[in-house]
């Protein structure tokens, strides 16, 4: 394996570990998902020469994210041969595909993975490489709790905002040499930038963006969209007296306890906040028309799917 890609699967699992993180000061308050689609938009004109200088494809892009999910640092073991996880990981994996009906990116082929570990956390990788941690299977109390998490990570991927936070960071390194085998190279990327990115994680205007269409994409599917905010409101109770790791002077002991912070569990660097749940209500109460959604509560604890047990009492009328 080489160097150079083992700290870069490691830097861009956390960096995109993005379920509920946010950094900064909250903007205006906005309730559409439209305004904040226009928004992410707006802001990402801004730098727009960097992404065209930097830019790949989609299949360059699906293979470094294959690349990248290859080598990960916290990769489940392949002999996990346990009948109960083999379950959760279908149950992902078909949960995660139902959610795809509304994407832009038709181009982008997803794959969807559960990695057994407690702890509570997503992310996303380029090129449609979605993580589940087994913890938040167990955080999580019904099945659109999860759609709306993992409708949130395929975001950050429709978006563009993995492969865009990956081009911004070549861009400001002026990396030259080969990448994938064309002209750029990811051998300019050092410790420190590496922590750095792994500390700061997506801007907050991509965060609102991720959550309005996170939320539409479990919408379409039929998924309750108030369970997002429900989901967010108790991660915010469960980390708001966690602090921020104390930053070291060595750069190999500063990447090591950035790893180690934002991979344990990223909410306790970024804690979803009152902003953000409000925002999610907003959204579910004014832009969804649908009659009925569905909760699935009882196909959380069953790991099976609506599409493979639908279960009538599960239903919400709006």
């Amino acid at each position: 394996m080489k160097p150079v890609y083992s700290l870069l699967a490691v830097m861009l699992m956390l960096v995109v570990a993005g379920i509920i993180v946010m950094r900064g000061e909250p903007d205006e308050k906005v309730g559409l998902s439209g305004v904040m689609e226009l928004v992410g938009d707006a802001q990402r004109t801004a730098v727009k020469p960097a992404m065209m200088a930097t830019r790949v494809t989609p299949a360059e892009e699906m293979e470094l994210g294959r690349r990248l999910a290859g080598q990960m640092y916290f990769r489940r073991k392949p002999d996990n041969d346990d009948p109960a996880f083999k379950k959760a990981e279908q149950y992902v994996r078909l949960l995660g595909r139902s959610l795809l009906g509304s994407i832009a990116r038709k181009e982008i082929s997803y794959e969807f993975h559960l990695i057994d570990e407690g702890m509570v956390n997503a992310f996303a990788l380029p090129g449609g490489q979605i993580f589940v941690f087994r913890g938040l299977l167990e955080f999580v109390e019904s099945e659109a709790e999860l759609a709306a998490i993992i409708g949130h990570e395929i975001a950050h991927v429709d978006a563009r905002h993995c492969i865009e936070l990956f081009q911004a960071e070549i861009a400001a390194e002026k990396i030259a040499g080969p990448i994938l085998g064309g002209s750029r190279s990811l051998a300019g990327i050092g410790m420190r930038l590496a922590s750095r990115i792994i500390q700061g994680g997506y801007q907050q205007f991509q965060e609102f963006e991720a959550d309005a269409r996170g939320l539409r994409f479990a919408a379409d599917a039929g998924y309750a969209p108030g369970e997002a905010e429900l989901a967010m409101a108790r991660l915010g109770m469960m980390f708001k007296d966690e602090k921020r790791p104390s930053k070291a002077s060595d750069p190999v002991a500063e990447l090591q306890g950035a790893i180690k912070t934002a991979a344990g569990s990223y909410f306790r660097s970024h804690p979803p906040t009152e902003e953000r749940v409000e925002r999610l209500h907003k959204l579910a109460s004014s832009q969804f028309s649908k009659k009925k959604f569905y909760v699935g509560k009882e196909n959380l604890k069953l790991r099976e799917t609506r599409a493979q047990n639908e279960i009538a009492t599960e239903f919400l009328s709006k």
